[in-house]
């Protein structure tokens, strides 16, 4: 394969290119049948998994509760002194305005207003007041009663979860929420969210800062965030990589050609992933917002591809006799056969590595998997054919006017390389056990931090730190205990079993009641079954109240007759439907085919993954029934399953990377070399930097998140990639040379000195990711840098004191007296 591709390129190097245009053009035409996205954007949505119990759950309110499935909150954040007269009422009036919009009103919930304005407005009623006409004496006595009053204790707590206050007591914020439902129209609640923000902004409040706080607008804050954070952070990268191109070339048509196969390489991914978009194969979603890294990760990934040619056919230039057109050709064809397996391994793996990424639950993942890893064969196809071919056309110019071509090695280039690399390979031949000793402590170190490396995902992660959504998130966090939300309960069970009914009434009695309900929750049931029973079996004495007594005989029968049949269970649910057929259909569903529904919906605030998870855990171990039959969904549940699910899931795709990259290396040196241990080898860097990438996680206070456990994998691809290279390389020396020490300093200072430009390259041109606006795209820049470096220093301390005790190990066999070679005997 490698022989074809040298001859075609030296033959016909001209040809070479015009396929490569070709092939160019052809993908660019993915862009002609790509169809924009369809639906709202959902920054948190696409990341649920399809097979989850949570996506099942999802799909099954939809379907039985069609007005409680996708309910979103417009937060109204009010700073200030939010407990005058005059400030209640310009709250309630924004309130009231948002949802008087016609734009808004399709989408409200039955109750749709909810917060500290409607706490006081319900307190002041119970006094005979009206939020319309009351004072500021007024509010501060009836507030300080409140407070005094024993039997209110549990609205002047809930009250107060909506207030927040500075360390004298005096309240500093309030939030108020107006609660919506898609009915149906996801588009149309979007719009509904971002129309309550020009309402906000044209409300007078009063002596009040407000701010609204929407999913919608998050979104849309983030979509424009991605978007300029993909041509700013790959115009900064593309920048570096010339500057250390023309650095590391010291001539300018080699970093041109390099440029050029950078652009094409992008190009042709761009255009791949046009075809597999909506309106092509519609496998893949242009609004990812992981797709942004890739065109970064190419620009430096590529470059070593390139960097690895042109040091190979300087390589060869300068160890030819002749000169001239033929010489050059004859140079580039020795190139391209000596660096096409260990370049084809090194793509090969790394675009493993990223195919891992299908096996992750989460589709965003999965989907920059797919692009990634086209993108890398991309990268070592134009690389490996245009860079040659380019390089040989204009160096038969050259020629044709009697001008030589460029043999400056690489590693040259470097300040200090070409000192330090042979001595770093003395010292690890003359001590290699002290030198592994020393790296597996500072490995063990390694692994014990990385026990203690926490896992998060936040909306406001993809937000850009200046923004002001993303400020307001912090304050609710810092001042609220995180953003107030709607969490809603599916239980599925048998309804018309006497059990259903008496765990049902005992989980709303633990709901309802503040000392009892799990920390989190904010308040009572805002609907439910249990609301429901309430409302029509509680006989209060009042008048208009919603109270039924054959439906309250009936269940009060089913909770204290132990001889209640299924019979008197379906009388009693027939009863409450038929005095509240409308509220019944919100909350309960029974089934004639599938099984029997019903839902809670509770107002929770957290402050941290870790409360949310501890709380969806306290809610579910309340139902007395089966862990099966309840689910937590909406409000912040689904964050929780990516905080939870994500560290397992990137465990799994971290443990196939490694050992299909071992199964390869295996393959390759047992037919190759017939020495299959070089492949076990050249694999245990790799878990050594991967131990020192978590490690570093830990130190450096970056969580295992979205991004960084894409970089977790990748590592694997990239520390391959070093490590191939120096052991091939390290096989071709000790053929020339069967000295140990000879082939070792030999394959330090070529291969070396390559890789250590092409580490400067990729490390730094990821780095700029710090460019970004957005948090999880700095941290997985310093955490790409930070990887390389790790991976290079195991590769230059690691690999060699291995492949010295595995020369030796064969000399002690006898093997001393000839070099490595393909007809060597199998050990």
């Amino acid at each position: 394969m490698f022989r074809w591709q040298a001859q075609t390129i030296q033959k016909s190097p001209k040809l070479v290119l015009a396929a490569l245009g070709a092939v160019t053009l052809v993908l660019l035409a993915g862009f002609l049948v790509q169809d924009q996205p369809e639906g709202p954007i959902d920054s948190t949505g696409i990341f649920l998994p399809a097979d989850s119990d949570l996506a099942a759950a999802t799909d099954a309110i939809r379907e039985s509760f069609p007005a409680a499935a996708d309910l979103r909150v417009i937060q109204i954040l009010a700073k200030g002194d939010v407990l005058t007269a005059e400030g209640l009422r310009a709250i309630n009036d924004l309130q009231v305005a948002i949802g008087g919009d016609p734009d808004l009103a399709p989408f409200l919930v039955a109750e749709p207003l909810y917060g500290y304005v409607q706490l006081i407005e319900l307190a002041a009623a119970d006094a005979g007041l009206s939020l319309a006409t009351i004072t500021d004496e007024q509010v501060a006595l009836g507030l300080a009663q409140l407070a005094r009053d024993p039997q209110r204790a549990e609205l002047h707590d809930l009250l107060e979860r909506f207030i927040a206050r500075d360390r004298n007591g005096e309240p500093t914020a309030g939030l108020s929420l107006v609660i919506l439902d898609d009915v149906g129209d996801a588009l149309g609640q979007e719009r509904a969210q971002l129309r309550a923000h020009e309402i906000a902004e044209s409300a007078d409040a009063g002596p009040l800062d407000t701010s609204i706080i929407t999913l919608a607008q998050s979104d849309a804050e983030a979509k424009e965030a991605r978007d300029r954070n993909l041509i700013v952070v790959t115009l900064i990268a593309l920048a570096v990589i010339v500057v250390l191109l023309a650095a590391f070339y010291r001539t300018q048509s080699d970093v041109h050609i390099a440029m050029a196969g950078l652009g094409m390489t992008i190009l042709w991914t761009l255009g791949a992933q046009a075809w597999l978009s909506p309106g092509g194969a519609g496998v893949v979603d242009p609004d990812n917002i992981l797709l942004t890294l890739v065109p970064v990760l190419l620009i430096s990934l590529s470059v070593d591809y390139a960097l690895q040619i042109t040091g190979r056919y300087r390589e060869a230039l300068r160890s030819r006799p002749d000169s001239g057109a033929e010489a050059s050709g004859r140079a580039m064809a020795q190139s391209v056969r000596r660096c096409g397996v260990p370049v084809l391994l090194a793509a090969g793996t790394t675009a493993v590595s990223l195919l891992a990424n299908l096996t992750s639950k989460f589709d965003p993942i999965a989907e920059f998997g797919i692009i990634a890893s086209i993108g890398v064969v991309s990268g070592w196809i134009v690389m490996t054919s245009l860079v040659p071919a380019a390089r040989l056309v204009l160096d038969q110019r050259r020629a044709a006017k009697g001008r030589a071509p460029a043999t400056q090695p690489i590693a040259d280039t470097i300040p200090g390389a070409g000192a330090f690399l042979p001595r770093l390979a003395g010292a690890v031949v003359r001590r290699p056990v002290p030198v592994l000793v020393a790296a597996g402590a500072v490995t063990a170190l390694a692994v014990v931090a990385a026990t203690n490396l926490g896992t998060t995902f936040a909306v406001k992660d993809f937000l850009p730190k200046d923004s002001e959504v993303a400020a307001s998130f912090d304050y609710l966090d810092d001042n609220f205990d995180g953003s107030a939300t709607l969490m809603t309960v599916l239980i599925e069970t048998d309804l018309e079993q006497v059990r259903a009914v008496r765990d049902l009434t005992d989980l709303h009695t633990t709901l309802v009641d503040p000392v009892r309900r799990p920390e989190g929750i904010v308040g009572p049931p805002l609907a439910g079954a249990g609301t429901l029973l309430a409302d029509w079996t509680a006989d209060s004495g009042q008048a208009g109240d919603n109270y039924d007594a054959a439906t309250a005989a009936a269940f009060d029968n089913l909770n204290s007759n132990v001889k209640a049949t299924e019979a008197d269970v379906r009388q009693a649910w027939e009863l409450l439907e038929g005095v509240d057929a409308a509220g019944f259909a919100e909350v309960v569903d029974v089934g004639t085919a599938g099984p029997d529904r019903t839902i809670i919906q509770i107002p929770v605030a957290v402050a941290s993954n870790e409360d949310l998870q501890d709380l969806i855990g306290q809610i579910e171990a309340l139902w007395e029934g089966g862990a099966s039959e309840i689910t937590v969904t909406g409000g912040d549940a689904l964050i929780a399953l990516i905080a939870d699910e994500l560290a397992a899931s990137q465990v799994s795709s971290v443990s196939l990377v490694v050992a299909v990259a071992l199964a390869i290396l295996v393959l390759y040196f047992g037919l190759s070399e017939r020495r299959p241990v070089l492949g076990l080898i050249a694999i245990l860097p790799i878990a050594v930097t991967l131990a020192w990438l978590l490690g570093a996680m830990w130190l450096f206070g970056i969580s295992y998140n979205m991004s960084t456990a894409l970089m977790v994998v990748l590592t694997i691809g990239i520390g391959v990639d070093y490590t191939i290279h120096l052991t091939h390389r390290y096989l071709e020396e000790n053929r020339e040379s069967p000295q140990v020490p000879e082939a070792l300093r030999r394959a330090m200072v070529t291969t070396g000195g390559a890789l250590l430009a092409s580490a400067l390259t990729t490390g730094l041109g990821l780095l700029m990711l710090l460019f970004s606006p957005l948090r999880p795209m700095q941290e997985l820049g310093i955490l790409a840098a930070v990887a390389i470096l790790l991976g290079l220093i195991a590769t230059f301390t690691v690999l060699p004191p291995l492949l010295v005790l595995w020369s030796r190990y064969h000399r002690w066999r006898g093997h001393a007296s000839q070099p490595v070679s393909a007809t060597s005997t199998t050990v």
